[in-house]
C-alpha cells in the first residue's frame, strides 16, 4: 500500500519546525513573509497561512500584527508541584497545597526553582453562583439566589504572566470570615484564616482540563486566537469532608509542567527555598 504524502501545508510547517529547531531560525528571528514562503515552495499564500497557524498552534512562532512572524523563545518550563508533600521549614506547613494554594505558597515555588515570582491585590467581587460552583461548594439546591465571593489575582514569575487564579467561596461562609471581603491579602493565608474559624482543610480534588482562553486570558498571556490554556480546579474539603474552598487557576500552555512529589527525593528536585 502506497504511503500517502502529507499535505503540503504540513510539509511547510514540518521544515519550518525543523529549522526552528536546528536553531537555524533562532528565537526572536523573524519567519520569511507568507508570500516569500509561497513563492519558495511554488504554493499559494494561503496555504502558508495554514503551515504558519500550526506552529502557533504549537507555540513554536508568534505574529505580531503589522509586523510579522517571529520565532517563540523557548522558555524551561515552570513547575506546578500539586503533590501534597512534606513542607518543613518552608513556613507553609499547613499543606496549603502548592499548585493550587495562594500567596507565599506560589512564591516559595518559584524561589525553589530559582525564580522570583509576586501576585497582584486581590479583587473581589460578589455574583450568582454557577450550577458548577453551586456542585463543588455544596450550596443547597433550593437555596434561593445562591451567591459566592470571588477573590482572583494575576501571578508572575520573573516579571512575565504565569497565571490567573480565583478562589471562590460560599457567600453564606463569607459572612463569617469578612476578611473574604477584603482587597487585601490574608497575612497568615485563607487555608489558615479559615481554620481559625473551625474550616480546617483536610484535602483536596484536583481536576484538569484544556480549553480555548477566554478574551481575558488571552489578553493577558498575550496568546493569539488558536490557541490552549490549562485549567485547574481544586476543590478543598474541611475536617467534616465537607466542601468549603473552590479555587480556579488558569496557566499558559508551553511554558508550565505538572509535576506530583511523594515522600523523600533528592534536594535538587525539591529544594527548601531560599531564605
Amino acid at each position: 500500500m502506497a504511503v500517502k504524502e502529507p499535505p503540503m501545508y504540513r510539509k511547510i510547517a514540518n521544515a519550518l519546525q525543523q529549522q526552528i529547531e536546528s536553531g537555524e531560525l533562532p528565537p526572536g528571528e523573524q519567519l520569511p513573509s507568507e508570500k516569500e514562503l509561497a513563492t519558495t515552495w511554488s504554493v499559494s499564500e494561503s496555504t502558508v497561512k495554514t503551515a504558519i497557524s500550526e506552529l502557533r498552534k504549537a507555540e513554536q512562532v508568534r505574529t505580531v500584527s503589522k509586523k510579522g512572524t517571529f520565532v517563540a523563545e523557548q522558555r524551561e518550563p515552570f513547575y506546578i508541584t500539586l503533590s501534597n508533600v512534606d513542607l518543613g521549614s518552608t513556613g507553609n506547613p499547613t499543606g496549603a497545597g502548592l499548585g493550587g494554594g495562594e500567596g507565599q505558597a506560589f512564591v516559595e515555588e518559584a524561589q525553589r526553582q530559582g525564580h522570583s515570582a509576586h501576585f497582584t491585590t486581590p479583587e473581589v467581587k460578589i455574583r450568582k453562583a454557577t450550577k458548577a460552583e453551586i456542585k463543588a461548594l455544596g450550596i443547597p439546591a433550593d437555596r434561593p439566589r445562591p451567591q459566592v465571593v470571588g477573590r482572583s489575582q494575576e501571578r508572575f514569575v520573573d516579571g512575565k504572566p504565569h497565571s490567573l487564579q480565583t478562589s471562590y467561596f460560599d457567600l453564606d461562609l463569607a459572612k463569617q470570615a469578612p476578611l473574604l471581603f477584603e482587597e487585601e491579602d490574608i497575612e497568615e493565608g485563607t487555608v489558615n484564616y479559615l481554620a481559625a474559624i473551625g474550616r480546617s482543610q483536610s484535602g483536596y480534588i484536583d481536576e484538569f482540563v484544556g480549553r480555548p482562553p477566554a478574551d481575558q486570558e488571552r489578553a493577558f498571556f498575550g496568546l493569539p486566537k488558536q490557541s490552549a490554556v490549562l485549567e485547574i480546579s481544586r476543590t478543598a474539603y474541611d475536617q467534616n469532608r465537607l466542601p468549603f474552598r473552590l479555587t480556579v487557576t488558569v496557566y499558559q500552555r508551553g511554558v508550565n509542567a505538572i509535576r506530583f512529589i511523594t515522600g523523600e527525593v533528592p534536594d535538587h528536585i525539591w529544594p527548601r527555598p531560599p531564605r
